[in-house]
């Protein structure tokens, strides 16, 4: 079934410090548009360059909410580009897992346990 609204989810990876979660929320498609946007330069000479590395970052920059992550002398990481690069791979995997199970279509207990009301909706163009 279609997802309604945002929707959010705090996660905890069992390697983590036991204070240190993550809120990961689902993506909309004006999300896309700007990861899909950020895959691809041009320079001044117009010619473009595509960057499918950047898929996985650009994805937890517009997917995370928050972390409670801290450094070696427990002092709280800022969220923050330069902070996501320097994720480890298997904390980066595990954060873009949740952001991708949270992006599936609802099963229908989920449905039947969502607050969003059923509407009949309407139809428009796009101009």
């Amino acid at each position: 079934m279609r997802r309604k609204s945002i929707s959010t989810r705090t996660i905890h990876a069992e390697h983590w410090e036991p204070h240190e979660c993550v809120v990961v929320r689902s993506l909309n498609t004006d999300d896309d548009e700007v990861i899909q946007d950020g895959l691809v330069s041009t320079d001044i000479l117009g010619q473009t360059s595509v960057h499918a590395g950047r898929l996985k970052r650009l994805t937890l920059q517009r997917a995370i909410v928050s972390w409670t992550f801290t450094d070696e002398q427990g002092r709280p990481l800022p969220l923050s580009e330069q902070s996501i690069r320097e994720l480890a791979p298997e904390d980066s995997m595990y954060i873009l897992s949740a952001i991708n199970a949270i992006n599936q279509p609802m099963l229908p207990d989920e449905k039947k346990d969502s607050s969003t009301p059923a509407t009949t909706g309407t139809e428009e163009k796009a101009e």
